[in-house]
């Protein structure tokens, strides 16, 4: 007789250790070999499914661990992390809550072994097409047929994935606790070695043990151990919405937001006798899972702040609602919401409870390496209602400086990412200007442009800025104008780049004259902005923080040899040669 699944004694999560090499483990084998050898990163081959399983260890440690999570006790984990074995000894009280299968509670399921649709396992998967899109014979792009045999192993991550990310499913079909396709945010710590791997211009993420993330995200508790039949809904009966009635965190307790049980489901567990190999993992496993039973009207969720996500909110007063994916990668133009507080107030973001808390845990580190290889990952399916577009997962560097120098640094790169949005500004009404178009298209195409080729420049910039910033003095909000003056110079050379990229100035001759002016006037307003001169480059230096430059004279002349009308030399030459052969300019 095959036994009943444990999701904590089964070595069942494969993950990449720092050597290259797969491994398969158990949750407490997390820090196994983690000094010569570590975890780095879970290796399901897919990204929804990695980044779900670091949920699922940060949620696991916050109802295990939680107490130990607090000051001096967090650092001393943090800085020497737990055997195995004291990790299998926290986790051991909450063991009926972590089996998948059998005749108890079983793990992210519903409490009764409900008699609902039978639908084929494929539909765990969040990208997977619905039923009714199979009936109609619509699916296209996402074929049927692709999964049809999960391994228990596979089932579990393929369940808690839907339920933590939970799109919209139909009539009575919840969503998940934070909403369909909420982004996570967790940071990277830096360390030692990886700043030596670095600066031989091999550095990896494999150089940060994933514990090291995973411990850094993790929530203290100061209200005492927490209640299992609280925390893991399928401990009690379904807390069902048939009538519309929501779940808040005031009723249950707040770590149900790791836990989120929206869908009513079980699992159809069957023997494999012929040997079945999983879809996913390519496993064989005694038990498989071809199929679930499900019921609508699921945990309806209220008003949870999640510690994993950042959040926004319309108006002032209006409660806090988590921050979903969206198409296009995570970049430092969402550094305002995603690292630090809007302290302005007017895009009413903030970042995940996680990140802030990390980055004060990483402020009071020792070790500087910590702090200046510090990053941030951004994770979340970007969906359309209850499709699916893309799952987007981005990282970027914070090089965080110790606690005396956080606010000069704070405040100087806030200015640097508000110069950016002004300069981006700057560059789409140029573009404007040139090409006579008003959205879309080739001003898409620009402002993307603007924002991945100035991305690498942060980030060095930032390090630098971190470097400078111990031996500057500088004292509470006061930016370091070195690094600002910088800054405007690769925003300028960026946005000058792109224009001239998008708006070809070499045939001008080909051009109506009244269209290669445009193009001309457009490409001098352009650099006179990035100077600071005008309503628009008023505006970049001021949000940069830098002084305005002394007025405009009246006869300036640009450097590119262009005169005061606008026009370059070459192009009136040309075009008197063309008005007197009888050509259009």
């Amino acid at each position: 007789m095959v036994p009943p699944f444990s999701l904590l004694t089964e070595a069942w999560i494969p993950v990449l250790r720092a050597n290259g090499e797969a491994d398969l483990i158990r949750p407490a084998a997390i820090t196994d070999g983690i000094l010569d050898n570590p975890v780095v990163a879970p290796a399901w081959g897919r990204a929804d499914f990695d980044a779900a399983t670091r949920e699922f260890w940060i949620g696991l440690l916050a109802v295990a661990c939680g107490a130990r999570a607090k000051d001096a006790a967090w650092s001393a984990w943090f800085e020497t992390p737990p055997k195995p074995a004291e990790l299998d000894a926290a986790f051991a009280p909450l063991a009926r809550a972590f089996v998948l299968d059998g005749d108890g509670p079983r793990f992210g399921q519903d409490a009764e072994d409900i008699a609902g649709e039978v639908v084929p396992v494929s539909q765990l998967l969040i990208e997977a097409p619905g039923a009714n899109t199979v009936k109609r014979n619509l699916d296209h792009f996402v074929r049927r047929g692709g999964v049809e045999t999960l391994s228990r192993a596979g089932a579990a991550m393929a369940l808690f994935t839907l339920q933590t990310y939970a799109p919209s499913g139909g009539a009575g079909h919840r969503v998940s606790v934070r909403g369909g396709g909420p982004l996570t945010t967790l940071l990277i710590p830096g360390s030692a070695e990886a700043r030596k791997a670095r600066a031989a211009q091999e550095l990896r993420a494999a150089a940060v043990p994933l514990w090291s993330s995973l411990w850094l995200a993790v929530p203290s508790r100061t209200d005492g151990e927490p209640v299992p039949e609280r925390v893991f809904p399928w401990l009690v009966p379904t807390r069902v919405s048939d009538k519309g009635q929501p779940t808040t965190s005031d009723q249950v307790d707040p770590l149900q937001a790791f836990w989120g049980l929206p869908r009513r489901i079980r699992l159809v567990v069957e023997a494999n006798p012929g040997g079945r190999p999983c879809d996913l993992t390519g496993r064989i496993d005694p038990l498989v899972v071809r199929s679930y039973r499900t019921r609508p009207h699921g945990t309806s969720y209220a008003g949870f702040t999640h510690p994993l996500s950042p959040h926004y909110r319309t108006k002032p007063g209006e409660p806090w609602l988590p921050l979903h994916g969206q198409p296009g990668r995570i970049g430092y133009r969402h550094w305002v919401g995603l690292v630090v507080d809007d302290e302005e107030g007017k895009t009413g973001r903030r970042p995940a409870a996680a990140v802030r808390k990390g980055i004060d845990r990483l402020l009071d580190c020792d070790d500087p390496s910590v702090r200046l290889g510090t990053r941030l990952i951004a994770a979340g399916y970007d969906m359309d209602n209850m499709k699916a577009r893309d799952f987007v997962e981005s990282e970027m560097p914070l090089h965080l400086v110790g606690k005396a120098e956080f606010r000069p640094y704070d405040h100087t790169v806030r200015l640097m990412v508000r110069g950016a949005f002004e300069a981006e500004f700057i560059l789409r009404v140029s573009l404007k200007q040139a090409l006579a178009i008003e959205k879309g298209g080739l001003l898409d195409l620009g402002r993307g442009r603007f924002w991945e080729r100035t991305e690498a420049g942060f980030g060095r910039t930032l390090e630098e800025l971190s470097e400078a910033l111990p031996g500057a003095g500088l004292m509470a909000d006061t930016p370091h104008h070195p690094t600002l003056e910088q800054w405007l110079r690769q925003l300028r050379k960026a946005a000058t780049e792109v224009f001239k990229e998008l708006v070809p100035v070499e045939d001008l001759t080909d051009l109506r004259q009244s269209v290669a002016a445009e193009r001309v006037k457009a490409e001098i307003g352009l650099d006179w902005a990035m100077r600071g001169y005008g309503k628009l480059g008023q505006a970049l230096f001021d949000a940069l923080g830098l002084p305005r430059p002394e007025a405009k004279p009246k006869d300036a002349k640009p450097k590119d040899g262009k005169s005061k009308d606008g026009k370059s030399k070459d192009l009136k030459t040309e075009t008197k040669a063309k008005k007197a052969k009888g050509g259009r300019t």
